[in-house]
């Protein structure tokens, strides 16, 4: 009877074994985001479910060697099938979204604000600069969907909202909704833009073309000359002014330019009107 009975421990010990080992691919560019600072994420991460993480990732040279993207293989060992089932999601949530609920404290939340797509560049900013600055003013995660939208593209029916993901404390999370909703409305954030302030300029639609200039001359003279960034209205905006963004000297300097060219366009248009009255 003994050796049937150590048989039989022997088979149940292996179909266990089985049982607590599995896998997961993600993107192999997303590796680092998992492995985190010195390995910290994946640490945490195996504290979190009990289980032990083994990464299978292509080298660099064999990355760079290869234009289309690369899998990576993390096998998951030990732990039981609840904590291999939280370290799977936990491991596509950093892949998908850069953070892992399971990580964070009980106060974390997952938010989101919808945006016009031609905003997503304004949020994200020059080198991603702009989005560092929420993330790390604010301690949260923002997610940045893709889209289809090209601002020259023929416009067909109407353009589909893009979902903002949001994830931190409700308080702070609230105050990254407000940051957001004020780039998409006058461009800058004291937490994004410090010291910049915002002007509106009630320009007559007829005016347009001497402010704008020939292929966008005088915008890139403006921007140029003094130090400002220069919006003209759209369908999507919230206000029917020209918005005038920079130091307040400087957005001072520019619309006094921008009443310059006004006027000129108009002693122009009296001056084309009296020759030809008379």
């Amino acid at each position: 009877q003994k050796p049937k009975s150590v048989k039989n421990a022997n088979v149940s010990q292996t179909s266990s074994a089985a049982a607590s080992t599995d896998s997961i691919t993600v993107n192999a560019s997303k590796i680092g985001v998992v492995i985190g600072p010195k390995g910290a994420t994946m640490k945490a991460l195996e504290e979190a479910t009990g289980c032990k993480l083994d990464i299978n990732a292509p080298s660099k040279d064999d990355s760079s060697k290869v234009k289309k993207p690369q899998n990576a293989t993390i096998v998951i060992t030990g732990g039981d099938a609840e904590g291999i089932a939280k370290v799977k999601t936990a491991i596509l949530d950093l892949s998908n979204k850069g953070y892992a609920k399971l990580l964070q404290s009980d106060n974390f939340g997952e938010f989101s604000t919808m945006v016009h797509p031609r905003y997503l560049s304004e949020i994200v900013g020059p080198g991603g600069k702009t989005i560092q600055a929420i993330q790390s003013a604010l301690d949260v995660k923002l997610t940045i969907p893709s889209t289809d939208w090209k601002p020259n593209a023929p416009k067909v029916g109407k353009v589909k909202l893009c979902q903002v993901g949001i994830a931190g404390s409700k308080e702070h999370s609230k105050e990254a909704k407000a940051v957001i909703q004020s780039l998409v409305r006058w461009h800058h954030h004291e937490i994004t833009h410090p010291g910049l302030i915002h002007e509106q300029v009630d320009v007559p639609q007829e005016f347009y073309h001497c402010v704008i200039g020939t292929r966008g001359s005088e915008i890139k003279h403006i921007r140029g000359n003094f130090n400002v960034e220069m919006f003209m209205p759209n369908e999507d905006s919230v206000t029917d002014s020209i918005i005038v963004v920079g130091k307040q000297s400087n957005v001072d300097r520019a619309i006094t330019y921008i009443q310059t060219l006004i006027d000129r366009d108009t002693e122009q248009r009296e001056k084309k009107y009296n020759d030809e009255f008379y």
